[in-house]
C-alpha cells in the first residue's frame, strides 16, 4: 500500500519504521506539481507540511486514494466536501488530546511572540544590525501586573495561562466549548477578554464559526497598546479589519505565526503592511515544528494509519 508522505524528508525514516511491513512511504517534496504526479496511485496521504493545498482537482487525480490524514490539528486546506462525496476519511490530530496534552511547542512560539511584541524585538534586532545601540528607542513592557486575555482556553490557551502566572500576570479568558476552564484563567466574556487584556492571545480551531471571529468591532474594543498575538489560523481574524486596527493603534503590535492565504504570503495584506511597520512580528507557521516533537507526532499519526486499516480489516 503506497503511503505519499508530504513533510520534512528526514521524517519518511520514522514513519515508515512505525508502519512497518506492507507500507510503502513514498516521500515527495510538497510541492504541487510533484505531488499531482506521486498522487495518483496512493491509497493514503499523510500531510506533515501544508505546504500544498489538497483541493478537488489535486484529489481528482488520486483514483485509488482511502484516507487523508494529517500530523497538525488543523486542515483548512484540504477539500473536506471533496473527500466527503467519496466516502474518504479525513483524520487529524484535533481529536488527539491525550496525546496532544504533551505536545508544547505551539505554546512556546506562541509565548515567543508575546515577549517579542512585549520588548520590540523586531525592531530592536534590527536597530542593532544597523550598528547602532540606543536603548531609549525601545521602551518594553514590564509582563508582571500586565493581563493576558486568551480567546480560546483549550490545549494551547492552558499552557500559556500556566506561562503567564509564572511572570505574575492575570490571566482571563473566553471559550465556551471547555467546560472547565484552567485554574489560572478568571472565565470572561469575548468582550470583556478584549476591553481588560494588555495581550490578547487566540487559540481556537478554525471553523465556519471563527472564521471572522474578530473584526472591526471586536477590534476596537481592545485597549490602548495591547497587542494581539494568533498562531491559529490567520482567517479568524479579518484581514481588512486587522489593517485598519493597526494603523488606528489597535492592536498596538501583532504577533502572528499565520497568515491567510499561507504559503502564498506576498500576497497577503499583512505581510506587505510588515514591510515598513516593525512592530508587526510575523513566523511562517512554525508553532509545531520542532524535531522532537515532531518525531513524536509523526510516529503517533503512522500508528493510527496502521489501526485504521486493521480496523477495516477485522
Amino acid at each position: 500500500m503506497k503511503i505519499l508522505y508530504l513533510g520534512p524528508e528526514d521524517g519518511r525514516l520514522v514513519v515508515a519504521d512505525e508502519l512497518g511491513s506492507g507500507f510503502n512511504v513514498c516521500h515527495v517534496r510538497a510541492e504541487r506539481d510533484l505531488v499531482v504526479q506521486a498522487v495518483r496511485d496512493a491509497a493514503v496521504i499523510f500531510d506533515a507540511s501544508m505546504k500544498v493545498r489538497l483541493d478537488r482537482a489535486l484529489l481528482d487525480s488520486a483514483t485509488g486514494l482511502q484516507l487523508i490524514i494529517t500530523a497538525t490539528t488543523g486542515a483548512d486546506h484540504i477539500d473536506s466536501a471533496a473527500l466527503a462525496e467519496r466516502g474518504i476519511p479525513l483524520l487529524t490530530l484535533k481529536t488527539e488530546r491525550e496525546f496532544l496534552r504533551g505536545i508544547t511547542p505551539a505554546a512556546e512560539l506562541s509565548w515567543l511572540l508575546l515577549l517579542a511584541c512585549a520588548r520590540r524585538l523586531r525592531a530592536a534586532l534590527r536597530h542593532v544590525e544597523q550598528g547602532n545601540w540606543d536603548r531609549e528607542q525601545f521602551p518594553g513592557t514590564m509582563l508582571r501586573g500586565r493581563t493576558l486575555g486568551l480567546i480560546g482556553c483549550g490545549r494551547i490557551g492552558g499552557w500559556m495561562a500556566r506561562y503567564a502566572r509564572a511572570f505574575d500576570m492575570t490571566v482571563i479568558g473566553h471559550d465556551p466549548f471547555v467546560t472547565e476552564l484552567p485554574p489560572e484563567v478568571k472565565p470572561a466574556s469575548l468582550a470583556e477578554v478584549l476591553a481588560g487584556a494588555d495581550f490578547v492571545s487566540i487559540h481556537v480551531h478554525y471553523t465556519d464559526a471563527t472564521r471572522g471571529l474578530l473584526g472591526a468591532k471586536e477590534l476596537a474594543l481592545m485597549k490602548d497598546g495591547a497587542a494581539l498575538i494568533n498562531t491559529s489560523r490567520g482567517a479568524i481574524v479579518d484581514e481588512s479589519a486587522l489593517l485598519a486596527g493597526l494603523a488606528a493603534g489597535k492592536p498596538a503590535a501583532l504577533g502572528v505565526d499565520v497568515l491567510e492565504g499561507e504559503p502564498d504570503i506576498r500576497h497577503s495584506r499583512i505581510w506587505q503592511y510588515a514591510q515598513t511597520h516593525d512592530y508587526v512580528t510575523i513566523t511562517p507557521h512554525i508553532g509545531g515544528f520542532s524535531p522532537d516533537a515532531l518525531a513524536s507526532v509523526l510516529r503517533h499519526t503512522a500508528a493510527r494509519i496502521r489501526h485504521h486499516f486493521a480496523r477495516r480489516a477485522a
